[in-house]
């Protein structure tokens, strides 16, 4: 497993919202007490029960019983990940005292990540590559080709704090008379949402409602407040490329990256290549503090489509279904990327 690429998907997906609940004096700090809050809490709070096929109360009677007052801390920290893997939802992590070590249940091979790497993507496919966006941002132009090509690593926060989502823009206007974009969130594991929608306006000529959401109003697990319309708009100010576009994505663009996935499923010259995205949209992230110190995010938000479905645990799906892996890295090649440069050839 790729275990920094894990912690820096996993801080990135949390990002999106965050609302913090003390749970107060009331459970004790044993075992038992730590257990039945963190079941409890999933219970009442967490927001996407009506889109996963799993039976809360029947797990609960499967690991709570494995559960003694001698139940070391090390045997309740692997009973709870247990408990927490069936819901398979990147927008859960679960965090020990000292944050040194995290649980997030998403079952997914880390190693698919290597099968995109942008430093060979910089030394063979790109003419005079450049960074900006406080090192978030890589552009250029491919070889042989007036195709503008940009990577986005994350839509988070810069190291130093600025804010690096504005330099978009000159990167967009250096690019203004491609033959089209190609726009690469493969591993951007997401971050906050304004940084997506800043940059989804420049390619948008209209008013998009891209996605509804429900926030969890009450212990039930059907019970949410209206649906809430995800909208993005057309810039007023500022560079807008209205060119033909080709979205880049892997199993490991998630949450933010996947909201511009969705924006640009609107935008007729914009087509998906890649794989299909990590399926998580859970936009607000609730943080627990547990009575022995742990701390569970997780989200209280469900997110549909206009006609009802929801994409969690499904993800954004390509136009043309591709795969690059790590043999083909270590081979030089990027099919994905040599794919979108031909179509745009077209």
């Amino acid at each position: 497993m790729n275990r920094n690429l894990a912690r820096i998907i996993i801080v990135s997906l949390l990002l999106s919202g965050c609302e913090k609940i003390l749970l107060g004096p009331g459970p004790e700090n044993t075992p038992a007490g730590n257990f039945d809050v963190l079941w409890k809490t999933i219970d009442e709070k967490y927001g996407q029960f009506p889109v996963k096929n799993v039976n809360w109360d029947s797990l609960y009677n499967v690991y709570r019983k494995q559960i003694t007052p001698s139940t070391t801390e090390s045997e309740l920290w692997n009973i709870s990940c247990q408990l927490l893997a069936p819901l398979n939802d990147a927008h859960i992590a679960l965090f020990d005292r000292g944050y040194t070590t995290s649980y997030s249940p998403w079952n997914i091979d880390f190693e698919r990540s290597r099968g995109f790497d942008l430093e060979l993507i910089k030394n063979k496919f790109l003419i005079h590559p450049a960074v900006t966006g406080e090192g978030i941002i890589t552009w250029g132009t491919v070889v042989n080709t007036n195709i503008g090509y940009i990577h986005v690593s994350t839509f988070g926060p810069a190291a130093n704090g600025r804010n690096w989502v504005y330099d978009i823009d000159n990167v967009i206007k250096s690019l203004s008379a491609s033959d089209g974009i190609l726009l690469d969130v493969r591993n951007n594991g997401g971050g906050f949402l304004s940084n997506v929608l800043y940059m989804a306006s420049a390619f948008v000529d209209s008013e998009i409602t891209y996605f509804y959401v429900q926030l969890k109003t009450g212990p039930g697990h059907d019970e949410f407040g209206e649906p809430v319309a995800k909208k993005v708009f057309p810039r007023e100010n500022g560079p807008i490329y209205s060119g033909k576009i080709v979205l880049l994505t892997n199993r490991f663009s998630s949450s933010g990256s996947e909201v511009m996935a969705r924006i640009l499923k609107f935008v007729p010259s914009s087509v998906q290549i890649g794989d299909t995205t990590t399926g998580v949209f859970g936009e607000i992230t609730h943080v627990a503090q547990m009575p022995n110190g742990w701390t569970l995010n997780y989200p209280c938000t469900l997110t549909t489509t206009p006609d009802g479905k929801s994409p969690e645990g499904i993800g954004i799906i390509p136009d043309i279904a591709l795969e690059n892996t790590k043999a083909d890295v270590l081979a030089g090649n990027d099919i994905v990327l040599e794919t979108a440069i031909s179509h745009l050839l077209k």
